[in-house]
């Protein structure tokens, strides 16, 4: 289950991240951010199908040792059914034997109990003939020892037999005895190797089992992550086309001078650039200073990347924001660290920083420069339509 509910998390992210799509008209710094989310989301899904590959890799190895150990068991689960068999095929050989030793006692007793009925017959025929009516009936010594014998044989006949046959059923209790425990003992072996083979059946599907879960998992999320790096390829060339398309546009923007004053509503040049006199030398001012109080808002004059946001004992606090097409503007004296970093993507217009004082400055303003191909140039020339007032 918990397997499941991860792969539906995948494919919703999945879904969320690639609703949004490049438009087919001009290109935004917007679209362009939107591309590098859909990115690094796609890399965060990546790397954890990634992650959960591995893990599954991981339990893969420990579910392969634990499925030696079910084999293993399997093996002793069929020694032991092979050698409760050959048990049960023993039991039943002493059974046959102790059947028929039965079968000839109960035979032998059927016998002994025959003579010893025809004993007693004879017995009840004679009548109640005693030892002395015999002798007396002797008419010589000779047959008074005939009969004397006879009755001496007789006697001891009929002793013979009660005791033959009571040897003869206690025999024969044993035997039944024997083969009531051998019957009992193949049935308590037959029950053990049922057990046996219903354990080892239990043990190879639960090895079976184990093994396809964890294949099946291992399948899938080889294809998500196989799907994931498609699919983050493809961003990476649309983030591509977007970001020509965008230099395109930012050079466009650079020759048709639609560029946006960062200080609006102060057009009060202090100092131009170019050659001027500073603390009572000639000096090559390398941009263009406007009057503005501390604290005033400054704004990205085109979009663009920072490619610089530092301090310097010069210029103070100030950056450096790349337009493409081989034009930079430099904001410097900001009253603190500019609110943008390096690397940043910015929209024409967009707050960067405050005006201050920090740096080479003898007062509150906005040191604004132009660099085109490396070259500083006047900046100035980028607004042909403004109306500046020297105050310089």
């Amino acid at each position: 289950m918990k397997l499941r509910k991860r792969t539906i998390s995948v494919l919703v992210a999945m879904a969320l991240l690639f609703s949004v799509v490049l438009p087919a008209g001009a290109v935004t710094q917007g679209d362009i951010q939107a591309i590098r989310d859909r990115l690094e989301g796609a890399a965060a899904q990546k790397q954890e199908a990634e992650e959960r590959l591995a893990a599954i890799r991981g339990d893969m190895a420990r579910a392969e040792e634990q499925v030696g150990l079910i084999q293993t068991q399997v093996l002793l689960c069929e020694e032991q059914v092979s050698a409760g068999r050959e048990l049960l095929a023993r039991l039943d050989g002493q059974i046959e034997e102790n059947q028929r030793q039965v079968a000839e006692l109960e035979a032998q007793e059927a016998r002994q109990l025959e003579g010893f009925y025809q004993q007693v017959r004879w017995l009840e025929e004679t009548g109640e003939t005693s030892f002395l009516t015999v002798l007396f009936e002797a008419h010589s010594f000779a047959d008074l020892l005939d009969y004397t014998m006879l009755v001496t044989d007789v006697m001891e006949y009929s002793d013979r037999i009660v005791t033959q046959l009571q040897a003869t059923q206690m025999e024969l209790g044993e035997a039944r005895e024997a083969l009531q425990a051998s019957r009992d003992q193949q049935a308590q072996v037959q029950k053990g190797l049922e057990d046996s083979l219903a354990e080892l059946e239990a043990k190879k599907a639960q090895a079976d089992a184990l093994l396809a879960q964890l294949a099946a998992s291992e399948s899938e999320y080889v294809r998500r992550a196989a799907q994931l790096a498609a699919d983050e390829a493809e961003m990476e060339r649309e983030l591509k086309e977007a970001e020509a398309k965008w230099a395109e546009q930012i050079a466009a923007g650079g020759a048709s001078g639609d560029w946006y004053w960062p200080v609006p509503g102060y057009y009060g040049i202090t100092s131009y650039f170019g050659g001027r006199y500073l603390n009572g030398r000639w000096d090559n001012h390398t941009g263009t200073d406007v009057g503005v109080p501390q604290g005033v808002e400054i704004h990205a004059a085109q979009s663009g990347v920072v490619t610089l946001s530092k301090y310097n004992p010069s210029y103070g606090n100030y950056c450096i924001i790349s337009h493409g097409n081989g034009y930079a503007t430099l904001y410097a004296h900001q009253r603190q660290l500019p609110l943008v970093k390096v690397g940043d993507r910015v929209e024409k217009g967009q707050v960067i920083g405050y005006v201050g004082n920090t740096g080479n400055s003898f007062g509150a303003h906005l040191h604004f420069e132009l660099r085109v191909n490396g070259v500083r140039d006047d900046v100035l020339k980028l607004y042909p339509n403004v109306n500046f007032i020297d105050r310089s």
